[in-house]
Parts: C-alpha cells; sequence; structure tokens
C-alpha cells in the first residue's frame, strides 16, 4: 500500500497541471514551473505583452520556454515504473498466455508471465520477479525524486540571484539618473541667479539719469617696483588731496603688439576688439591668441601709475607684463609667464594669482573713486615691464564660431 501511494507521489510530479498527464515535450518557463509545451503555448494564446504561469500566477515579461531534458527523461522513467506497478498491482494477466504477470524482463522493461520468460523472444533477457522489480524501481523512483528536488532548489536559488542582480541594477541606474538630475537642476539655478543678477544689473542701469547712465568705471593701476605698505599710504594720501587720479600722460599703446582683432584709436590712447581681423604684420612682438596689447613705454624702476576707462566691457584685463610674456599660441596669465595683472570675468574681479585670488569689491587694484587698496602683487619683478591691456568683449564667441567655421573647412 506505501508503494503505491509514492507512486501516486511520483506520478503527480511528473504530470503537467494543464492536461493532467504525463509532460509531453516538457519545457520550464521562467518562475521554474513545467508544462507540456502545447499546453503552455495554447494557454498563453497569440496575444502581446506579459504573460503569467498558470500555476503560481507570477507575471511573465517575455514568452519564453526552456527544454528541460534532464526533467523530461525522469518523467519517463516514472512513466514506464507507474505502468509496471500497476499491471502487477492489480494482477492483469498475459494477453498472450493468459497467465499472471509475475517476472519483470529488465531488457525490455515490461511485465511477463513464465510462459513468456520461456519463449524464444525472452530466452537471452534478464527477467527477474516482479516484486523484486518493483523494490528496485521504488528506490530508482526515490533517487529520482530527490534528484528532481535539487535541481528544482537549485534552479530556483538561481532564479532568486538573478533577480537580486537585476534589482541592484535597476536601484544603481536610478541612483544615477537621479545624481544626474540633482546636477542639471543646480546648474539650472545657478545660470538662473547669474540671468536674474544680470537683469537686475541692467534694469538699475535704466533707471539712472542720463549723465549717470554714461559714466564708465575708472580702473586705476598702480605699480611700484618696492610696493610697501609707506608707499600704499602716500598713494592714498594723494588721492585724497587731489580727489582723483591724474594719468601718466605720456602712456600710448604699442600697435606693433596688438592682436590683429584690437582697433587703436588714432592718438593710441584707446583700444577696442574689432568684428574680423585685420590685415596686419604677423611681427614677432605682436599678440597671436589673446587679444592683448602693450604699452609703448616701459620702466625698470621708480613708481607708475594710470587710470583706465573700461567702460561697461564685461570682460578685459589691466596690469603689467614683462618685455618677455608670450606672444604666440595661448598661455595662462599670471606672474609665472610676466603678467602681474587684475580681470574682470563674468561679473567677477580676480587678481591673476596662482590660484587665482578673488577680489572682493568690483575694481581693480586701486579704486580711483574711492582711493581703496585692494590688491598687490609681492613678486620681486626683474626686467622691462610695460603697461598691459586685453579687451574680451565678444572675442569668445567670435573665436569660438571661427574655429568651427575652420573645422567644417577642413571637413
Amino acid at each position: 500500500m506505501a508503494s503505491v501511494q509514492e507512486l501516486e507521489n511520483l506520478r503527480n510530479e511528473a504530470t503537467c497541471s494543464i492536461c493532467l498527464e504525463f509532460y509531453t515535450d516538457l519545457v520550464t518557463i521562467d518562475c521554474g514551473h513545467n508544462f507540456c509545451r502545447d499546453c503552455i503555448l495554447q494557454c498563453w494564446g497569440t496575444g502581446q505583452g506579459s504573460v503569467s504561469c498558470p500555476q503560481c500566477r507570477q507575471q511573465i515579461p517575455q514568452r519564453s520556454v526552456r527544454p528541460n531534458r534532464t526533467l523530461s527523461n525522469m518523467v519517463e522513467s516514472v512513466r514506464r515504473l507507474s505502468l509496471n506497478l500497476r499491471l502487477e498491482e492489480v494482477g492483469i494477466q498475459c494477453e498472450e498466455h493468459e497467465e499472471k504477470l509475475k517476472l519483470f524482463c529488465e531488457m525490455d522493461q515490461r511485465a511477463i508471465c513464465v510462459v513468456c520468460a520461456m519463449s524464444r523472444d525472452h530466452k537471452d533477457h534478464t527477467v527477474i520477479p516482479i516484486k523484486e522489480a518493483a523494490e528496485l524501481h521504488k528506490r530508482q523512483a526515490e533517487r529520482l525524486r530527490k534528484n528532481i528536488d535539487a535541481e528544482f532548489a537549485q534552479r530556483h536559488q538561481l532564479l532568486i540571484e538573478e533577480q537580486r542582480d537585476l534589482i541592484t541594477k535597476l536601484r544603481q541606474q536610478e541612483e544615477a539618473i537621479l545624481g544626474q538630475i540633482e546636477n542639471n537642476k543646480s546648474d539650472i539655478s545657478n545660470q538662473i541667479a547669474s540671468i536674474n543678477q544680470r537683469i537686475a544689473e541692467i534694469q538699475t542701469r535704466l533707471t539712472l539719469q542720463n549723465t549717470e547712465f554714461l559714466k564708465v568705471h575708472r580702473l586705476c593701476v598702480w605699480c611700484d617696483r618696492q610696493a610697501g605698505d609707506g608707499v600704499n599710504a602716500e598713494f592714498r594720501k594723494r588721492c585724497r588731496r587731489r580727489g582723483r587720479i591724474v594719468c601718466v600722460s605720456s602712456l600710448t599703446l604699442d600697435p606693433h603688439t596688438a592682436h590683429r582683432r584690437l582697433i587703436l584709436s588714432e592718438d593710441r590712447t584707446r583700444v577696442r576688439a574689432g568684428d574680423k581681423d585685420q590685415w596686419v604684420p604677423d611681427t614677432p612682438e605682436r599678440f597671436s591668441f589673446w587679444p592683448s596689447v602693450l604699452g609703448s613705454e616701459g620702466f625698470t624702476s621708480g613708481r607708475h601709475y594710470w587710470e583706465v576707462e573700461v567702460g561697461n566691457s564685461t570682460y578685459w584685463t589691466v596690469g603689467v607684463a614683462r618685455e618677455s610674456v608670450p606672444r604666440k599660441g595661448c598661455f595662462t596669465h599670471g606672474p609665472e609667464v610676466g603678467v602681474w595683472a587684475v580681470r574682470l570675468y563674468n561679473g567677477e574681479y580676480i587678481a591673476l594669482t596662482s590660484p587665482r585670488t578673488p577680489l572682493p569689491l568690483r575694481v581693480s587694484l586701486y579704486d580711483a573713486e574711492h582711493m581703496s587698496h585692494l590688491f598687490t602683487f609681492t613678486h620681486t619683478f626683474t626686467g622691462k615691464l610695460f603697461p598691459y591691456f586685453s579687451t574680451c568683449d565678444g572675442w569668445r564667441r567670435r573665436r569660438s564660431a571661427d574655429m568651427a567655421a575652420a573645422a567644417a573647412v577642413r571637413k
């Protein structure tokens, strides 16, 4: 009775839950359950989209089935075992000899009677008592069941690990996307704040009187070879007494050093950036990359200062430079290449040190309006120094367009 019950349990394990028969062309789906190929495909139908497992109702994103040859072989063994044991249990007789089926032919894997065992068909076959065969197949069925359980457990563990890996990857992708969104939001917020500040400045200017609107910002550059605190105090005292800085009358710009896009006035005291390059000789002393120009006269000692009107320019550099400052190609402004200067860029005033030094006010070395000292370069100067000026309004946009056009021509 026990063997019959165990056989029934094993038969249930080898039965399709849809057709309730032994598996035919057995396949496994993503959730780990098994079905006959025709049964599961017919159950899913021909529609599009995800489907579900008929047994556990788990959603299956893709209609994929995998053959399970190992389990198919096990099912076939259970099928033969079930048939033979049932024949022995009910005592079915041999149809040919009308004798009880008491023996089992291992070669043909079926129950036979005593007469069959002595016939020519089974004369050379290994024949054992049917009870012994039942016990043997019972042990085989038990091993088969354990193998099935182990395989299902292994497959289930693999599915769990795959699910865990997929969830981890999805979370990492989600975190990366959210991080990028936060960075973009921060950049956009900074840009909006900058634009609002520019709008506020423009609106403030528009509310000024005509005479106030036409005022230009004055920048005073003071160069002292000793650059001591006593000199700064003397300078501030003189500024307060006179009310403003008296410019050096002999300061003119050297056209031989001017970048080909810069346009100098006839008296060489003013410079602006043009819309296109001028036809000028490409001499060794001419700047080829930065839109810069030097003063005509240099100095090796003494105290020197000059006042520069920068107007509404939003990008400029003013200071002094060595005679040996690079003229060709791009270079980083700073004492390392022989440039001591201050710059306005993107609304920020900085001293061109290494690293850069932000200035707290909207002026350069000295504010000609308020006579306040803001920054002093303390480097030891060697060689002849020249006044250095650079105006970059619109130059970056034009240069980018020129470079893009050149790249298009090369293509």
